[in-house]
């Protein structure tokens, strides 16, 4: 039995090197969500004292994140890097702690082994693991609150699933799941009065920063979030079936292999008849029923409420999903009551595991995945930005697409940036003040500028192109026009 600890262990090592080989392409080299570069402008109005508070915009999010990207920004610099090392390390941490929640919850190793390969190879875990977006915060919070709750420990619990609400308001999601766990280790009443308590420390400080920002005359995040989700309701009936189909296309893709998609469909219910049945009142039971009723549950809010269809809403269900197929995969073969046979087929079903996952895993580590197809539209970003930072100072920069990403990467760029709503409205302020100082219109792939060029030549004025054009290091897919009266050379 010691024997096969270490070779575990050693096989978790290995694993975890290979995890954060797979997480280091999307940390560095892929393109910038504006949401990230959203939360990267929230970092740097903190860190250089211009808002600390985040009151001169609307603000949807708790505050743990921001404020942790700006410590990170004083630390590393301002680089894509600085804004990503907090997702990319929970991210990574993710995995240990997937697979001690196994440990924790069944006591099995060929539990949690198969639950730590799911978990480092899964191709939403690899995707979103190297970005600035909260999600792989909360859930980093959320799993090691429940882990914390599976060895006793209902201070640290509370505590750390607080923390994952103070980095997104989802993270209430993980708070039953925490308390099922602490419920089934302790029978005292004072188990849940500790739990609320702590948990209640870090979101009673998220609503106390957001009061100050209320008086200091911004919106609340959490009426600011409900307005960006779009308003929080149920989805009207001819929402079913086109939701139902959104949201399976991205489960799908959950762990990148049909065949652990059917194990995994085919094997809940067999848990959940273990759990009724079987073997109803066991420790393994309870831990089956509550885990298969926390992904069906979030997924069936997730369908019927009006939540934005986006994929990284479905990372929390990756490490509980990966325990639950190390559980399936240790109920299936101990079907063999031989040790020997038991032994054998638990390896092989591990190696197969692996390499049903590698490929999918390398193709999103590579960019590759369909969560990554988002992403793919903001290449060239990173060009356009540094040839509006070398703009003569006064320069203005009209925006309408990539807003976010200018007031991060622009910002202490010697630019102005002006928000144009309409064609019309660009027209008349270029027919005002077009003499004055250079301007600049940036359009993104598959964006027109006929509306545009239409509407200003009618004022006097025309586009001129002058990126992608002579003297750029590399092409970009954006195209920069330089605004010009009409005689202008």
């Amino acid at each position: 039995m010691q024997g096969s600890s270490v070779v575990v262990r050693w096989a978790l090592v290995v694993l975890l090197l290979l995890a954060w080989a797979l997480r280091l392409s999307p940390l560095l080299s892929s393109p910038l969500h504006p949401d990230e570069a959203l939360y990267g402008y929230w970092g740097l109005l903190i860190g250089r004292g211009r808002d600390p508070w985040l009151t001169s915009g609307p603000v949807y999010k708790p505050p743990l994140l921001p404020y942790l990207i700006s410590v990170s920004q004083l630390i590393l610099g301002d680089t894509t890097v600085s804004l990503r090392i907090a997702g990319a390390a929970a991210g990574l941490l993710t995995v240990p702690l997937t697979t001690a929640l196994a440990r924790a919850l069944y006591r099995d190793h060929w539990v949690e082994v198969p639950a730590a390969v799911a978990a480092a190879l899964s191709p939403f875990a690899v995707t979103f693991s190297g970005t600035a977006f909260p999600d792989p915060l909360m859930v980093a919070f959320g799993l090691a609150a429940c882990l914390a709750a599976a060895r006793g420990r209902t201070r640290w619990a509370g505590l750390l699933g607080g923390l994952s609400f103070a980095t997104k308001q989802t993270g209430l999601v993980w708070f039953p799941l925490v308390l099922g766990i602490a419920l089934s280790r302790s029978e005292q009443p004072k188990t849940l009065g500790e739990l609320a308590t702590f948990y209640l420390i870090p979101v009673a400080l998220a609503f106390a920063w957001d009061g100050v920002r209320v008086l200091l005359g911004a919106d609340s995040f959490w009426s600011a979030g409900v307005v960006g989700y779009g308003g929080l309701r149920l989805i009207w009936s001819d929402e079913l079936w086109p939701r139902l189909r959104a949201w399976a296309r991205l489960m799908a893709v959950l762990f990148g292999s049909p065949v652990i998609n059917a194990l995994l469909l085919m094997g809940l219910p067999v848990l959940a008849w273990h759990g009724l049945i079987r073997n109803p009142g066991t420790r393994w039971a309870f831990f089956d029923l509550l885990l298969t009723g926390f992904c069906i549950i979030f997924a069936l809010v997730h369908w019927l409420a009006a939540f934005p269809i986006w994929a990284r809403y479905l990372l929390p269900l990756v490490p509980i999903a990966a325990v639950l197929l190390g559980r399936i995969v240790s109920v299936v073969t101990s079907l063999w009551k031989t040790p020997v046979r038991f032994s054998v087929l638990s390896t092989a079903s591990v190696a197969l595991l692996v390499l049903m996952l590698i490929v999918p895993a390398v193709e999103a580590s590579a960019g590759r995945s369909p969560m990554a197809e988002e992403g793919a539209a903001y290449r060239g970003v990173d060009e356009l930005v540094s040839f509006f930072s070398d703009l003569p100072e006064g320069s203005v920069v009209y925006h309408h697409w990539l807003g976010w990403h200018y007031h991060y990467a622009l910002f202490d760029a010697p630019v102005y940036l002006a928000y144009w709503p309409t064609p019309a409205w660009l027209a008349r302020d270029v027919q005002a003040f077009g003499r004055r100082d250079r301007r600049y219109i940036a359009f993104p792939p598959g964006e027109s500028a006929a509306r545009v060029r239409q509407t200003l030549e009618a004022v006097g004025y025309r586009l001129k192109p002058v990126l992608p054009a002579g003297g750029v290091r590399e092409r970009t897919s954006f195209i920069v026009y330089r605004i010009v009266p009409s005689s202008a050379p």
